[in-house]
């Protein structure tokens, strides 16, 4: 994975889109600076447990740019509302540009946060971390950091790397779970998120549940009293999960993305008939192999 890649691939997802495109794509080469990373369309979860898709975010300056087209006029509360929440769940900047005002105002606009940013950058260049694509894939990361939160964006290329942040020495996994190492009552899982074969996995669109079903009602029923006796076989499956789902990455291949950690609520799956996952953390911690 290259960052031209990776770069490519964040502005390509604005492409439908004409003002975000030029906006993300004008402050992107202006700032002319391969040690920062940038993310398009970030996932930010609100306290009511809805979710806000920002527009451009820099996640080691914590800073995420708003585009403002014509429709936010009518939608000024609402704007400010979302822009509240962002701030006070991730304890980030937001920076809104407006593309009403014509093009010499929007490049004004986008020439003050660039400037902004390299001010900042020049001001903490001893504590600024250069983005490193590699490091970022390496569970080593993470171990070291100790901890991984879901506000990261966190994801791996293998089952094993995922599974080596948690006390294992794997070269290679492919089952799709894992013992934890050290927290005995806590599984870590790596689902197919949507209809696969046999199984018909789902997540709610705010990542809080997680539905697990088996399409032949008699194996679904039986899988559902294993997983709540705590047994399937001679395996114990344990009431909690660390959740790392198979997902396609920014570049279109293969890797396992952290969704949280969730507990089993047995009373909701009797009453569904499939079992129900709710996410009880969004950070997790992280082990050195034992």
């Amino acid at each position: 994975m290259d960052k031209y890649r990776f770069i490519k691939a964040q502005l390509a997802k604005t492409n439908k889109k004409n003002d975000e495109n030029y906006v993300i794509t004008r402050i992107w080469n202006r700032l002319d600076n391969l040690d920062i990373k940038f993310i398009t369309q970030q996932y930010v979860i609100r306290p009511d447990g809805k979710y806000a898709l920002t527009d451009m975010y820099f996640p080691q300056l914590g800073i995420h740019i708003e585009i403002d087209e014509g429709h936010h006029k009518t939608n000024i509360e609402s704007d400010k509302a979302r822009e509240e929440d962002i701030v006070r769940v991730t304890d980030h900047e937001v920076k809104r540009i407006d593309v009403t005002k014509g093009l010499i105002s929007i490049h004004q606009q986008i020439e003050s946060i660039v400037q902004e940013i390299k001010e900042r950058l020049l001001k903490e260049k001893d504590k600024f971390v250069p983005w490193d694509i590699e490091k970022e894939l390496s569970p080593q990361t993470y171990i070291e950091r100790g901890f991984i939160s879901l506000h990261d964006n966190v994801a791996f290329r293998t089952i094993a790397d995922a599974c080596n942040c948690f006390g294992h020495r794997y070269k290679v996994w492919q089952k799709g779970a894992a013992p934890h190492v050290y927290e005995k009552d806590t599984e870590l899982w790596f689902p197919k998120l949507f209809p696969n074969g046999t199984w018909d996995n789902s997540i709610s669109e705010d990542g809080i549940i997680i539905l697990e079903r088996n399409l032949d009602e008699i194996e679904n029923q039986r899988y559902l009293k294993g997983i709540v006796d705590g047994r399937i076989g001679t395996r114990i499956r344990p009431h909690k999960r660390i959740v790392f789902a198979k997902v396609k990455g920014p570049l279109g291949d293969i890797m396992y993305r952290f969704k949280g950690k969730y507990q089993l609520n047995i009373n909701k799956s009797f009453k569904t008939g499939c079992i129900v996952w709710e996410r009880i953390s969004e950070r997790i911690k992280t082990y050195p192999s034992r």
